[in-house]
């Protein structure tokens, strides 16, 4: 009973204190929804490139004159790596075709015969698609018995990943930037209702109202602003992702778990600030 007592008071703080109430919500629905674009740009950051490293490919060319059988040996050793996704064999004609088709030059029409060697494609599994393990694949793979060359696409590589890990932190830094400033905004604003209503809590303490009793109520109303500011924010976020996908990106990933986590964070900020604005004018 107490719990609906402390939400109904909740909810008429909120009307006594609307032009701080709204404030508070109105800047903590823009914090959460910088804190969702971040969140976003980091997911739909990683989730490209990781598109890209499921499309990672190591080449492996093969002595000249290597017979079927220790063709489909090499083949067998090959794919005993679990860093193996898919493997296919490119003969010197499919080479051959995939250069004039690439270059349209026709090189047989310059040399008599076919230069270019046979292959086996690799594709990497995504688990393992960091440049340590993919450097580490190449040249195991190189030792094996049959193999003239392996050639990957290194540099780029470690390009994306440094920068994945880079926006990572900075995402990171600047998520946690804004969660300071959302708990500092909601203790100023429940601090400042509380002043205003300091004659009331006094009166309160003065007939015998426990800490508890007195806190209940602040702190629903810091509960009901991360509710609102939550949803709303969840909204803008949902609406912003909907217009990205249909005139940008169609590609945009936003999973359900965004909106969760941001509706989780304005409540759980909304709780510590009031709490630990509540506490604080209690104990002055």
């Amino acid at each position: 009973m107490r719990l609906f007592f402390f939400l109904k008071e909740g909810v008429i703080g909120l009307r006594r204190a609307r032009l701080s109430a709204t404030i508070s919500i109105i800047s903590l629905t823009l914090a959460l929804t910088l804190i969702g674009i971040f969140m976003l740009t980091g997911l739909n950051m990683k989730d490209v490139i990781y598109r890209f490293y499921r499309q990672i490919e190591i080449e492996v060319f093969l002595e000249p004159n290597l017979s079927n059988q220790d063709r489909n040996r090499l083949k067998q050793e090959i794919q005993r790596f679990p860093q193996i996704g898919e493997i296919d064999y490119i003969s010197r004609e499919d080479a051959l075709k995939e250069f004039q088709e690439i270059f349209g030059e026709d090189l047989q029409s310059i040399i008599s015969e076919n230069p270019l060697p046979a292959s086996y494609r690799i594709v990497i599994s995504s688990d393992y698609s960091n440049p340590a393990t993919v450097d580490q694949l190449a040249r195991d793979i190189s030792t094996l018995e049959g193999v003239q060359e392996v050639i990957y696409q290194k540099e780029i590589i470690r390009f994306l990943h440094k920068y994945l890990r880079l926006g990572i932190a900075v995402t990171f830094i600047f998520a946690m930037i804004l969660l300071i400033i959302i708990t500092i905004l909601i203790f100023n604003t429940i601090r400042l209702t509380i002043y205003a209503r300091r004659n009331i809590i006094q009166i309160m303490k003065l007939v015998g109202a426990t800490n508890y009793f007195v806190k209940g109520p602040f702190i629903a109303e810091g509960f009901l602003q991360g509710i609102i500011g939550g949803l709303l924010s969840s909204a803008i976020l949902w609406g912003m992702g909907e217009i990205i996908k249909g005139a940008i990106f169609p590609q945009l990933l936003i999973t359900p778990y965004l909106y969760a986590f941001i509706v989780g964070t304005g409540v759980l900020l909304s709780l510590i600030g009031s709490q630990i604005s509540v506490n604080k004018y209690l104990q002055d």
